[in-house]
């Protein structure tokens, strides 16, 4: 009888000892590595076929007998800014000024609705994104499908943003600042049109990815077919050094407990046809981008640099714009209000020929603070921002110009 209670008392022990003896693997997990079925398959034989709705990170619908789920999402953004410019029109007479005037304006920001989900037990994942602001009224920004081919490897094919430049690659409803850094929006690439694949690590801590794209020649870029045969490169390789964290949310909204730190580097080649003012011309951009982001208990680190060389049939010679940024944040009352500042730069090169925040400038000095409150993490909250803005003359004869923008915004995700 002793033997027996003895024998029973292992038993029971013996999963809290070594959960994997508790765990005991189920025939389809067994054929799935014996390699007879699909992970689809063995997850089709394994649902329920009830439905069901819930929210998380929108709202969602799962239909399990089908493999097949959906949901939608809204990023409203309405903001009060304020902007004021040097050497101002003295009056509302001063209509032929070339000056910049000071700007008081209500605006909608963003409006938007993404549309995603997945198909076959999330063998593929499609999106769909729209935005509804803007003056162009309704406009499509993302549409993709993406096959999930297996544990550690996908491929995607659509319209989306090509993997180049972290910020760029933030969405705005989770950014640390109302708007991107000066320096992140000139180098850019857009929305594109093509095709990538990402290769992940087993544990999900090294990734790399590879895309290629039509470009942005005369006549390209979003919501537009391609032109010529000329199209653009990107490769990215990111790695989450210590700890776990998403570097694509700004701010340690979530409280880091231990330190995580992640790092990156893209480069980006671009073959296109573009008009600078004497004809078609080609222009060849080789670019990289690096960056560093760290999270530890309510505080964040964010730094990008950027170099592009741009060589074009009508430049003497190659211009090279670089530039970087550093943003770092604190919250004071965790999870509730954090303090945020940034510094950029952004060195034009001369300037000439360039587009954008370096036309007629040397050099671009971005000076900036937000006051964040949350609501509901990133899906509500309330943000204050000041940014200074100077932009260096290209002569000693000119003066330079000066920006100071104070923006109110709340900002939504449901």
């Amino acid at each position: 009888m002793r033997k027996s209670l003895i024998l029973a008392a292992a038993l029971l022990l013996a999963p809290m000892l070594n959960p994997s003896l508790g765990e005991a693997k189920t025939l389809e997990d067994l054929l799935v590595e014996k390699g007879v079925i699909s992970k689809s398959e063995a997850a089709n034989a394994s649902v329920s076929d009830q439905g069901k709705v819930y929210w998380n990170n929108g709202t969602r619908f799962e239909f399990p007998d089908s493999g097949f789920t959906s949901g939608f999402s809204l990023l409203l953004q309405e903001r009060y800014t304020f902007s004021d410019n040097d050497e101002t029109a003295v009056s509302g007479d001063d209509e032929d000024s070339t000056s910049p005037k000071n700007v008081s304006s209500f605006d909608i920001n963003k409006a938007r609705l993404k549309i995603f989900g997945t198909a076959l037990h999330q063998e593929f994942d499609y999106l769909v994104q729209t935005e509804f602001a803007g003056s162009d009224g309704a406009k499509l920004l993302d549409a993709y499908l993406k096959w999930n081919a297996c544990d550690w490897g996908s491929l995607k094919m659509g319209q989306y943003k090509p993997s180049y430049g972290r910020q760029f690659n933030t969405s705005e409803g989770e950014l640390q600042f109302p708007d991107r850094t000066t320096v992140a929006e000139f180098f850019a690439v857009g929305r594109q049109s093509g095709a990538s694949s990402t290769l992940s690590s087993e544990d999900n801590k090294l990734k790399a990815s590879a895309g290629v794209f039509n470009g942005l020649s005369d006549g390209e870029g979003i919501n537009k077919s391609g032109v010529d045969t000329h199209e653009s490169g990107f490769l990215e390789v990111r790695y989450n050094a210590i700890g776990e964290m998403n570097s694509f949310v700004e701010g340690d909204v979530d409280y880091t407990e231990d330190l995580a730190v992640s790092m990156g580097a893209a480069y980006g080649y671009q073959d296109n046809r573009n008009n600078l003012g004497g004809g078609l011309e080609k222009v060849q951009i080789n670019g990289f981008i690096g960056d560093i982001n760290a999270k530890v208990q309510g505080f964040s680190f964010n730094g990008e640099y950027y170099y592009s060389s741009i060589d074009a049939d009508s430049y003497v010679s190659n211009i090279d714009p670089t530039g970087f940024y550093t943003q770092i944040g604190y919250f004071f009352v965790p999870k509730k209000f954090e303090i945020a500042a940034r510094y950029g730069l952004l060195d034009c090169d001369s300037g000439k020929g360039l587009s954008g925040s370096c036309e007629n400038s040397d050099k671009v000095n971005e000076t900036g603070v937000s006051l964040n409150y949350f609501f509901w993490k990133n899906h509500l909250k309330a943000q204050l921002g000041y940014t200074h803005i100077n932009n260096r003359a290209l002569s000693s004869n000119e003066d330079d110009v000066n920006t100071n923008e104070w923006i109110f915004q709340l900002s939504s995700m449901f």
